[in-house]
């Protein structure tokens, strides 16, 4: 008798790092095909999740419509219900633990999320 062995690629998380960006420019590019030219959407990545050692999505910080600091969450179009609501439920508990200006301050991820899209050179 045959058996078969079944693999469940399991989605993890992490905090971003510079070595992610191209890949991270790449999923808000093809998210924003009609708004390319608003970068200030791309904000302050944070976190992002992997399935398989590949990122198929990422967090990042945000300003919303009322000024008001939010997040924004970018895919790939490989990340499932089940993965997204997963992953936006890590990011609510990551944020309650985070106290650091981008987190909590207006004018600062403001003027960080200037510094890292000049950074980036779109």
């Amino acid at each position: 008798m045959e058996s078969k062995v079944a693999t469940q690629e399991k989605t993890t998380f992490r905090e971003v790092y510079v070595f992610d960006m191209e890949i991270l420019q790449n999923i808000f590019i093809q998210n924003m095909r009609e708004k390319a030219e608003d970068k200030m959407l791309f904000g302050v990545p944070f976190l992002l999740s992997e399935k398989s050692n590949v990122i198929n999505a990422f967090a990042s910080l945000i300003l919303d419509e009322n000024n008001e600091i939010g997040f924004k969450i970018y895919d790939a179009g490989s990340l499932t219900n089940s993965d997204k609501a997963k992953f936006n439920a890590y990011i609510q508990n990551f944020l309650t633990k985070k106290r650091s200006g981008n987190f909590n301050n207006v004018a600062q991820l403001k003027q960080s999320t200037e510094h890292f899209i000049h950074y980036l050179n779109f």
